[in-house]
């Protein structure tokens, strides 16, 4: 038979691993969650992607070539794809392929019986030609997959969103968050008049037959789910230049449908701009210098899509904060997220609630401190606290509806600002953060560990209280009373030991900061003080008063 062998020992393996988790995963989640020998025996360099869309049948047909190191350890090469698109072939360093399909996962498995000649760290390639038609998206870009829309004119209008999901709904490759390429080529052909548009920098634009084709070229690490494209009618491009605090130009590039470039292009160059402005201040030089900003009209809501952000919000501000949600949010994915970068769908945390945060600096930024508050308490009752907002590893865990990835880690944030009360120790940690991280892949425990250093150290039991549990800390206090004397009465409830840390009560409307811990504390309190209340504005906890 042919291919048996391939994979025979680490299936068992695999089904082994699944036995410890409550949830039960199936294998089509553990392979493309995790990394075993056939994935980790190679690291990614770059992938060239070429793609033929056929609008009317909502179908594609492409090639992906795929230059990797070579790391050892395993005769077999593990490629992602959705099992709705067939293979027409593979090749390894120009030679045709075996491979066996994995059933009922997206898994492909690749004989490479060559690679025992193989010198750790020598360069090689492999090919996939494929066809057939994509997931479409239910709910884009929560629910992803191909975005099959029109226009109002009527026109084919498509796109691709696929965070979560992995981009493997749609092209092969090595689909794990860990391995970013270190740049990539990708080519769109769509029948004419339509016109696509990609991430980086376009480079050319040409016919094939009956079809015109668009090739961009991404000179930066990026993260396999943010590669995409748009496509259109005559989708209008404006370029301008945004002056970075690094002393480059920016080149920027707004795509939009042609009825809506005439208003559309002055109202995303505004806002981008005040947007960048705020980020930059906070976090350093936009990352992605040489391949620019860019915000594209797409037929969905947004996505964060690396120097090509898709934009759907119809041109519309929040009325309560003069903003474009879209712009604000996506354009903060620019450093949380594309530059800062998790390994693991997991620790997702650290690109949304970070980003959300991001937003109230915007507003701190242009409005003050107590506008920021502000901000944040409109966000506060998105909180759920149903489950924990740190996720299993290596199961591709979905947090597309754990709203807590955003508003309650931008809450847990906001605290540990109010906790160290440092401003400039704070910020210096945020601009360290992008400077430590830049491009590269990250994790829950060392973006902790990290922090934890920066502030002074002693953050671990904080960060693993608000994200390992599905309930924040809860604050108990009470007042006692005896021979004239008033005393508060303090300490945290949480699991998690260690977690000692100050928190400001108002007494009497001032504020005092005490240290509270797992144990009761008692600290004394002015004899006519007549209220005591902790406050909520800085921190974000459950209470309990005690009697």
């Amino acid at each position: 038979m042919r291919r048996l062998f391939v994979g025979s020992l680490l299936l068992p393996l695999l089904a082994c691993a699944q036995q410890g988790n409550s949830k039960k995963p199936s294998l089509a989640d553990t392979l493309l969650g995790s990394l075993n020998p056939y994935r980790t025996c190679y690291e990614v360099g770059f992938y060239d992607i070429a793609v033929r869309v056929a609008p009317k049948q909502q179908a594609i047909a492409g090639e992906v070539t795929c230059r990797f190191l070579w790391q050892g350890g395993s005769d077999t090469l593990q490629i992602d794809l959705d099992e709705r698109l067939t293979i027409e072939g593979i090749w390894v360093d120009g030679a045709k392929a075996r491979y066996r399909r994995v059933p009922n996962t997206r898994a492909i498995w690749v004989a490479i019986p060559e690679s025992k000649s193989w010198p750790r760290g020598s360069l090689h390639t492999w090919q996939v030609r494929y066809r057939g038609k994509p997931r479409s998206a239910p709910l884009p870009p929560w629910d992803g997959g191909f975005v099959w829309r029109q226009t109002p004119s009527g026109q084919p209008w498509i796109g691709v969103a696929c965070q979560g999901l992995g981009a493997s709904i749609w092209w092969p490759l090595k689909d794990h968050l860990s391995d970013e390429p270190d740049s990539l080529q990708i080519t769109i052909c769509v029948p004419a008049p339509l016109r696509a548009v990609a991430n980086g920098q376009p480079t050319r634009s040409f016919t094939q037959g009956s079809d015109s084709c668009f090739t961009y070229r991404v000179t930066y690490p990026i993260n396999t789910y943010n590669v995409t494209f748009y496509a259109a009618p005559g989708y209008v491009t404006r370029e301008d230049t945004f002056h970075s605090i690094s002393g480059q130009v920016i080149p920027m590039r707004f795509t939009l449908l042609p009825e809506n470039a005439g208003k559309g292009y002055p109202y995303m160059a505004a806002e981008a701009r005040k947007v960048l402005r705020a980020m930059e201040h906070y976090f350093g030089p936009f990352p992605p210098q040489r391949d620019g900003y860019g915000l594209v009209e797409s037929p969905y809501y947004g996505m964060e899509h690396q120097s090509a952000i898709a934009y759907g919000n119809h041109f519309r501000k929040d009325p309560d904060w003069d903003l474009d949600y879209i712009i604000l949010h996506e354009t903060g994915h620019e450093w949380w997220g594309n530059h800062v970068t998790v390994a693991d769908n997991a620790d997702l945390w650290v690109q949304e609630g970070f980003c959300t945060y991001s937003e109230a600096l915007y507003i701190e930024y242009y409005h003050g401190y107590e506008a920021a508050i502000r901000y944040l308490l409109s966000q506060k009752s998105n909180i759920q606290n149903r489950r924990p907002i740190q996720g299993p590893k290596g199961i591709n865990y979905d947090q597309t509806r754990n709203t807590d990835i955003y508003y309650k880690s931008a809450w847990m944030l906001h605290t540990l600002r109010s906790i160290v009360d440092n401003d400039s120790l704070w910020f210096r940690m945020l601009r360290a953060l992008q400077d430590s991280f830049s491009f590269r892949v990250t994790s829950t425990e060392e973006v902790i560990a990290f922090i934890s250093r920066q502030l002074g150290g002693g953050y671990e039991p904080f960060f693993w209280a608000y994200l390992g549990e599905a309930r924040p800390p809860i604050l108990q206090y009470g007042l006692e009373e005896g021979e004239g004397e008033k005393r508060l009465k303090v300490r945290w409830l949480t699991s998690v030991s260690g977690f000692d840390y100050p928190v400001e009560f108002l007494v009497d409307g001032e504020v005092k900061r005490f240290s509270v811990s797992n144990s009761w504390r008692t600290y004394a309190l002015p004899p006519a003080v007549k209220e005591v209340r902790p406050n909520g504005r800085r921190y974000y906890f459950l209470l309990s008063r005690v009697e």
